[in-house]
């Protein structure tokens, strides 16, 4: 009887494990979903750092780029905001853990994360589903939530 509790308990590990998506795995997939974006906004993953690498102006006259970055596995809050144009997602830390890649010792409070293509209503489960899952295998622990957005007055 014990070997047969056991033995169901290893195949229910097994199979957990051959479900769940593995890091790299999960870094490629989310990095696909952004190649959606207009080429001035960029997204990768290095070792355990988000990083957003934004285009400010003319590209032919050499605008300037912005690169920020965040450590995965101190993100605790996701909030996202999806319309119809885009889903857009703040990931934040208890404390200001995002920084510019110029001036990585001052620390902000947020980092965005964004998506720009009309995507239908289940694209956002599995998004919050895969970003949660980046979090926790880079050590972290977050929640997700819908972000308020204020009500204009017109």
């Amino acid at each position: 009887m014990a070997k047969k509790v056991f033995l169901s308990g290893v195949l229910v590990m097994l199979a957990s494990c051959a479900v769940a998506q593995t890091r790299e795995a999960t870094h490629t997939w989310i990095i696909e979903q952004t190649r959606m974006n207009p080429f001035r906004l960029k997204h990768s993953i290095e070792g355990d750092v988000l990083l957003s690498s934004t285009t400010m102006g003319s590209v032919v006259l050499g605008g300037e780029i912005i690169e920020k970055a965040i450590p995965i596995s101190q993100v605790t809050t996701i909030a996202y905001t999806h319309t119809n144009e885009y889903l857009s997602y703040t990931l934040s830390c208890n404390v200001p853990c995002s920084y510019l890649m110029e001036s990585p010792e001052i620390k902000r409070p947020r980092f965005l994360f964004e998506i720009y293509s009309k995507l239908d209503a289940s694209y956002v489960q599995r998004m919050n589903n895969a970003l949660l899952h980046l979090v926790k295998l880079h050590g972290g622990q977050a929640k997700v939530v819908k972000a308020a957005v204020p009500k204009q007055p017109f």
